[in-house]
This record gives structure tokens, C-alpha cells and sequence, in this order.
């Protein structure tokens, strides 16, 4: 889920309260809320530098296994390397008190952590700084591009083409609740996206779904983008929305997209959230070499990351979703971004100019790149499409006139549709005698609004901007948010009262007894200790106890500086030691 969906389920007193973590001080004294903490990369950045060891290591941790979904707890302490148990369990606990992490319960079972997925990029660069990748030199003399394939249409173009299919074929459902197969089949042909690539990617199909997977994830991107309401028998479109998602700017709706289809895609898939976030630090429209990205994956130390694969999965989606393209320089793969991935922040852009079309004399319609999504929308009524590459072309004829005349319009609403996505420029006399010649022999069959196309008006209304994408949740079913007042880390540390105070105060030398009391309780925290040995003093986290009579052993892990190892020592060993209860007593 994205941040904003997390916000609702939080009241304002938690958030205030997550404001005041030690981590949120420089974003506080900013004024900013939790909302715009959270994905603010100053405020981020902040927020890992003052981090301490072992809570950057926990979200270090739990970036190895986050899949979009909730994380488990008993995954989440395998990976936590040489710290011990309660200084986990504290970095864990600093994380949730920021807001940063959150803590969730399944029915009755097991504990489970998430974050909103739409912290995972933001996040990434300051949890795992690389040196950043230089483009190429496209002034190089080896520099030869050789473009493999053409590029794709991206996919906000790709569910307009989708949509207008689906207004053209009608939106009535067979017996069985679903849409017949030949509109299906139709809806196929106008994705670029293949099965194939968004199972590989992550796509759940369930065994009851009437669709392929491509039809099934554009149906399911439309619901969840709130653009059609199901009927008792058909589909109606909801205008108000579909309206709205055509007035915003292009980048910032492919960049929404994007976000939503790794929530999506990516569950239970962590190689490819690295990767993806990794290639969001490229800059777009840069050309970079392929395995020079490569390289870079081992170096974020993950554990049991297929790379390999998972990067074939996500450049194969990306260039299905018209994303990226792909280009050869010699023998190395060259890859660059269409959109940009990493920014929605598009507040202080100026307002889009929508560039206006081109209107031949002999009915073909040059629309540009920067051509309004409203207007593409009307053309796919009025006109027939004859390529939609950088300047597409579309084409008015006799049988496109009829379409658009079937599905409610009129020669005067096509007139005036022309002239305004022109800008005014007047529509050459032949084409005009054409046109009406074409509406004259057309008997005007206006179907019930159910069954419309949904005719826009051109110009944006000032309510209709700001669209919210929202995370369908899927993978949060059945899941409880915890109450965030619990998450103190005295909790997990039972007894704390009747522990001796001056255990966790300073380094003294105790009875061999009493040591092995301290360890006992140690133990039973899954707590470090300190131990002063041969005039150093070292942390050792205790894994267990061996007793031989009146003399006994303890194994654990030996912290000395950078290394740690596996020992095993007898009381005698050290000099002084002190239990340290992690947030309580201190820290090693």
C-alpha cells in the first residue's frame, strides 16, 4: 500500500507522535507532517544518518526480504547477522515509533512488518549508496546506436487504446458476469505487454479468472483506477474519474503507473524491487550500458537474490510497458528510460501545453506528441488510427464517421471537436463537404447512455486535477494494524524491574555465580553483554549454556571492533562485565 492509504488507517495523534522520533528532528523543525517525511529525500536522508547501527540494519534487513507485502517476523531475525536478539528487536521498535516501518498482525498468527511501497525508492539510494553510473558518450567514437526493436507505446497510451476498444465494443457482460470473447480478444491486440512477461514479473492469476493475464491486469489497472463501476449485467464508465485521469500531465501518469504496477506485480519479489530501484537512479533519456547495471547488483550484498533472472523479468516488463527501450553500442546492450520513474512531485511544474493537430486535406490527422489525452480519446471515436509512433496519424473516413455517428455524435459535435483540437485552424473545404456528405447518408443511431462513448469536454476542469492512484491492498488481506502505543522495548524484556541495578550500570567483576546469573537473564532477553578481556572491552551475545557439574561454558559471538566470531568461554576468561538491555542501559 502507498503512504497516503497507510495515512488513513493512522490517527492524527500516532502521526504527530511518529513526527517526534529522534530521526524526523530536521523534517519537524521543517514543518513537514509524516506523509511528507517519509518519501521527502532531504528528510530521508536525515533520517539514515542518524540512525544507529542496528536500526540501519534492520531496514537494511528488511529491504533484503520486502515484497510489496508483509514481511515475517521470523524471516525478518534471520537476517540479522551479528546483532543480538533485543538490539534487533530496538532497532525494529525505533523504526515503528518513526513511522518507517509498521507492525501487523494476521488473525491470530504471527507478527508481520510493512512499509509503503512507495518508500522502497526513495529509501534505497541512502540504505545502499553506490557510486553513481556514468551515461554513455554518445559523441564517442564506438558509439555506433543500432536500435533493436521499435519502441512501445507507453502504458498510459496503451489503456487509452485499451479503453476506447472497450467504449467502441460496448460494455455489456454475457450470462456468466463477464465481457464476451470477442471484445476480449479486441483488448488483447491493443496491449503491447505479453502474458508471458507479467507472469515472470509476478502477475497472480487466479485459477477463476475468464481472462488471459494481460486482459485480466489491464481490467484489474482500470478497477482499481476507479474508470468503470460493475453493473448488474454490464460496465458503466465512471466519467467524472476518466476525465480527470486524462487532465493530468503525461509524465506524472506514467510515473503514478509505475508505482502501481510494482506494488502490483513485484509481491514476494525482492531481486526485482532492488533492480528497479537501482535502475531509478539512472538519469532519463540517458543511454547506459546494461551490464554495467549488472555489476552494480552484487554489490548491495543482499542474500539468495536470483539477479539474473529477476533482471531479464524487469527489463522485459519496463519495455513492455513502453518504459525503456533498447539499443546495441558494439557488443554491449545499451537501455535508457522513456518517462521518468523516480519523480511525482510535479507541483512546481508550470501547467502543460497541449500541443494541437494537424488536419490534411485528404482526412488524415497529425497529431503530436504533446497532444492532449482528451483529445486522443475522441479521436479513436471519430477517426481510424493508422500508426501512433512520436507524431501519430490517425485518419477520417466515411466508416469512422458512421462509428462515431452510431455512438451518439453528431456532423456539428464532430465539426466543433476538429476545429478545437486544431486550435481553431478552419478544416480544409473538401474535407468539410466530405464530412458532411459522410453524416447525411448516416442514419444517426444514438445508443443509451449506458452503452456510450463517454464524450469528454476538451478543456480540464479545475477540480479534476490532483489524481490519487491507490494500491488494491491485496496482499494486506486479513491483516490487523497493531496498536501503536505497544511498541516499547521494556516489553520484551521481562523482569527489567527485578534486575539488580548495578548488572546494567558499569563493569564490575562478579562471583562466578552471579555471572552466570547475568548470562541466564541475558539469555533469556536475547541481550549482549559487555565483557572486559585482557584489558579491552568486547560485546558477546550468549547463544546458549553448557553445565558440567559445578563448572559451566558459554558459546555466543565475540564483537571486537569490525569482526565478529563464534567462541566459547569459561567465567575465567574475562575480568568485568556488564548486561546491557538495549534503549534501557545502553548499548555495545
Amino acid at each position: 500500500m502507498f503512504v497516503q492509504q497507510w495515512s488513513e488507517k493512522l490517527t492524527s495523534r500516532v502521526k504527530q507522535q511518529f513526527m517526534m522520533s529522534p530521526l524526523w528532528i530536521g523534517a519537524s523543525e521543517r514543518g513537514l507532517h509524516w506523509e511528507e517525511a517519509v518519501i521527502d529525500r532531504l528528510s530521508i536522508e536525515e533520517a539514515v544518518d542518524r540512525m544507529d547501527e542496528a536500526t540501519a540494519t534492520v531496514l537494511r534487513a528488511f529491504y533484503n526480504c520486502f515484497g510489496a507485502g508483509p514481511v515475517s517476523e521470523e524471516r525478518l531475525f534471520s537476517l540479522r547477522q551479528r546483532f543480538s536478539g533485543a538490539e534487533f528487536r530496538y532497532g525494529m521498535i525505533q523504526l515503528q515509533n518513526a513511522g518507517i516501518i509498521f507492525a501487523l498482525r494476521q488473525g491470530w498468527g504471527e507478527r508481520l512488518y510493512a512499509m509503503p511501497s512507495d518508500c522502497f525508492m526513495q529509501w534505497h539510494p541512502y540504505l545502499f549508496p553506490l557510486a553513481p553510473l556514468l551515461a554513455a558518450n554518445r559523441s564517442s567514437e564506438i558509439w555506433e546506436q543500432r536500435q533493436e526493436e521499435i519502441a512501445l507505446k507507453p502504458l498510459g497510451r496503451q489503456l487509452l487504446a485499451v479503453w476506447a476498444e472497450l467504449a467502441r465494443s460496448g460494455l455489456g457482460l454475457t450470462s456468466k458476469g463477464i465481457l464476451p470473447k470477442k471484445t476480449t480478444a479486441r483488448l488483447t491486440l491493443a496491449v503491447s505487454i505479453t502474458d508471458e512477461d507479467l507472469l515472470q514479473a509476478g502477475w497472480q492469476q487466479e485459477d477463476t479468472d475468464p481472462y488471459n493475464p494481460a486482459v485480466n491486469f489491464v481490467l484489474k489497472l482500470t478497477g482499481q483506477l476507479g474508470l468503470l463501476a460493475a453493473e448488474e449485467k454490464q460496465l458503466k464508465w465512471q466519467e467524472d474519474t476518466l476525465a480527470a485521469w486524462f487532465s493530468e500531465e503525461e509524465l506524472k501518469r506514467e510515473a503514478l503507473l509505475f508505482h502501481w504496477c510494482l506494488d502490483e506485480l513485484l509481491k514476494k519479489k525482492p531481486a526485482m524491487w532492488h533492480i528497479m530501484a537501482l535502475l531509478t537512479r539512472l538519469e532519463p533519456g540517458a543511454w547506459y550500458s546494461e551490464a554495467a547495471i549488472a555489476a552494480q547488483l552484487p554489490l548491495l550484498d543482499m542474500k539468495g537474490m536470483e539477479w539474473e533472472e529477476s533482471r531479464s523479468a524487469c527489463l522485459n516488463l519496463l519495455r513492455g510497458f513502453g518504459w525503456m527501450e533498447f539499443a546495441r553500442a558494439g557488443d554491449q546492450r545499451m537501455l535508457r528510460w522513456t518517462m521518468m520513474p523516480s519523480s511525482l512531485d510535479y507541483g512546481q511544474r508550470p501547467q502543460a501545453k497541449y500541443e494541437p493537430i494537424m488536419i490534411e486535406p485528404n482526412g488524415d490527422l497529425l497529431v503530436p506528441p504533446g497532444c492532449s489525452y482528451r483529445v486522443r480519446w475522441e479521436l479513436e471515436l471519430v477517426a481510424d488510427r493508422k500508426s501512433d509512433e512520436l507524431l501519430s496519424v490517425w485518419q477520417l473516413t466515411r466508416s469512422s464517421i458512421e462509428r462515431a455517428m452510431t455512438h451518439g455524435r453528431s456532423f456539428a459535435s464532430v465539426i466543433n471537436f476538429l476545429q478545437s483540437a486544431s486550435g481553431g485552424v478552419p478544416i480544409p473545404p473538401l474535407l468539410e463537404a466530405s464530412l458532411a456528405d459522410w453524416g447525411k447518408q448516416t442514419a444517426a443511431v444514438v445508443k443509451q447512455p449506458s452503452d456510450a462513448y463517454p464524450e469528454l469536454p476538451l478543456e480540464p476542469r479545475s477540480e479534476e486535477s490532483g489524481f490519487e492512484l491507490r494500491s488494491s491492498g491485496r496482499a494486506f488481506a486479513g491483516c490487523e494494524l497493531m496498536n501503536h502505543e505497544d511498541f516499547r522495548i521494556e516489553r520484551f524484556l521481562p523482569e527489567l524491574e527485578r534486575v539488580p541495578i548495578n548488572w546494567m550500570q558499569q563493569l564490575r567483576s562478579y562471583h562466578h555465580s552471579t555471572r552466570l546469573e547475568i548470562l541466564e537473564r541475558a539469555l533469556s532477553w536475547q541481550a549482549p553483554v559487555q565483557l572486559r578481556m585482557n584489558e579491552s572491552v568486547v560485546a558477546f551475545v550468549p547463544a546458549r549454556l553448557e553445565r558440567s557439574g559445578s563448572n559451566w561454558t558459554v558459546t555466543g559471538l565475540l564483537r571486537e571492533a569490525e569482526t565478529h566470531r563464534e567462541v566459547c568461554l569459561s567465567p575465567e576468561m574475562w575480568e568485568g562485565m556488564k548486561l546491557v538491555a538495549p534503549g534501557v542501559s545502553g548499548f555495545v
